[in-house]
């Protein structure tokens, strides 16, 4: 099992975060480069999928609201949301999560993340056996992801060979790889999509697996959450009274 601050090393483990893709050689689509070609991946997405079944993976961050609301604008096949939780029935997330549900009229499915998975049970798990999991919970082959080619090196080259952001060979797909934070900003306020909490207390990104600061975020600001956390993981409180005292 894991102990101490090696929970918390490991959840962060740039390994962890890392998805291979297929080196297709074909010339990328240009994306969102303005307000008016929001909607143009999606819709060539649609075309070529062809009513594809997808699983939409829904971390309530600003690129996942924001591919979210254009594949139910734009992406006409089935589409399963699934958000992963690190500890289930957090306010701080439950709030968002049922704003969307009411807003798309849709059910957001509800599952552990692997990090959380792996700290229950002292087994590495990886993001690639939860998406297997989900693909055949649902029996869908191609899985949704926010993932932008802005947002570093690695991301631009894993998404600079995928063709409307479609990888084919691994079954994903990215509707907005060519974002700019920019896009996703201007495509927020002009569909008055809320953010999570968090955004408006100075953080830049959602923590749907918090870190040492996240958690000390929730003790401050959502102690019901916090409790919550500690009661599942009692080891991380060592962690966050370190960071206080």
């Amino acid at each position: 099992m894991f102990e101490g601050r090696e929970i918390l090393q490991w959840l962060y483990h740039p390994k962890q975060r890392r998805y291979s893709v297929a080196k297709v050689r074909i010339k990328p689509a240009t994306g969102a480069n303005n307000s008016g070609n929001f909607m143009d991946t999606v819709q060539q997405i649609n075309e070529l999928l062809r009513n594809e079944p997808i699983i939409v993976m829904f971390s309530t961050g600003k690129d996942s609201i924001v591919m979210a609301d254009l594949l139910m604008k734009k992406y006409s096949g089935r589409k399963e949301f699934v958000f992963l939780y690190f500890v289930p029935g957090l306010e701080i997330k439950q709030r968002i999560i049922d704003h969307y549900e009411k807003r798309w009229n849709i059910k957001i499915h509800q599952q552990p993340h692997f990090p959380s998975l792996s700290l229950k049970t002292g087994k590495k798990y990886k993001m690639g056996d939860i998406e297997h999991g989900l693909r055949a919970k649902f029996n869908i082959s191609y899985v949704a992801q926010g993932v932008r080619r802005d947002e570093s090196l690695a991301r631009r080259g894993m998404l600079k060979h995928l063709p409307y952001g479609i990888d084919e060979k691994y079954k994903k797909i990215y509707p907005i790889a060519d974002f700019s934070t920019k896009d996703i900003m201007s495509y927020i306020k002009l569909n008055k999509l809320p953010l999570p909490v968090e955004y408006q207390h100075g953080w830049k990104h959602d923590f749907s697996v918090p870190d040492v600061d996240g958690l000390v975020y929730l003790k401050n600001n959502f102690p019901n959450d916090y409790q919550k956390v500690i009661t599942e993981f009692p080891k991380l409180e060592a962690l966050v009274w370190a960071r206080i005292n």
